[in-house]
């Protein structure tokens, strides 16, 4: 029987193995890593100020902002006064964001398919269940 601590290893190692995947193959895309990431994050919470996108990331503030401005230069995000605070700005997808989301939502369902491969329905039902738990695990 293997250790927590080597289950642990292990599952690191597939988590950096599946972003070095998903890298690659958004760069193709013209989108690094940084930048998809704070695409999805923007995207699943529009409005979001630039703090609270920086926490969710665990970046500093200061590199989310540099990273927001390269995208809001590229079209692929906006900035927009937030109404209750002059000081903060709201950022959200850009036009140039849609076309990018729908491929990388078709590269992680590709991803996700190789990962799962030879898995049945129960399967993965059942590993998507023992995920949860341990994710709420690490939140209590």
């Amino acid at each position: 029987m293997r250790s927590r601590r080597g289950f642990a290893l292990r599952l690191g190692a597939i988590v950096r193995q599946m972003r070095r995947d998903f890298d690659r193959a958004a760069s193709a895309l013209g989108v690094t890593g940084s930048q998809w990431t704070l695409l999805a994050v923007v995207s699943s919470n529009p409005g979001a100020t630039q703090r609270i996108i920086a926490e969710t990331l665990d970046m500093t503030e200061a590199a989310t902002g540099r990273l927001i401005d390269r995208m809001v230069a590229e079209g692929m995000l906006e900035r927009r006064p937030k109404p209750d605070d002059r000081r903060a700005y709201c950022i959200h997808p850009g036009p140039r964001a849609e076309p990018v989301l729908e491929r990388l939502a078709l590269l992680g369902a590709e991803q996700e398919e190789r990962l799962l491969a030879g898995f049945t329905a129960e399967e993965r039902a059942a590993f998507s269940g023992l995920l949860d738990r341990v994710a709420g695990n690490l939140q209590a």
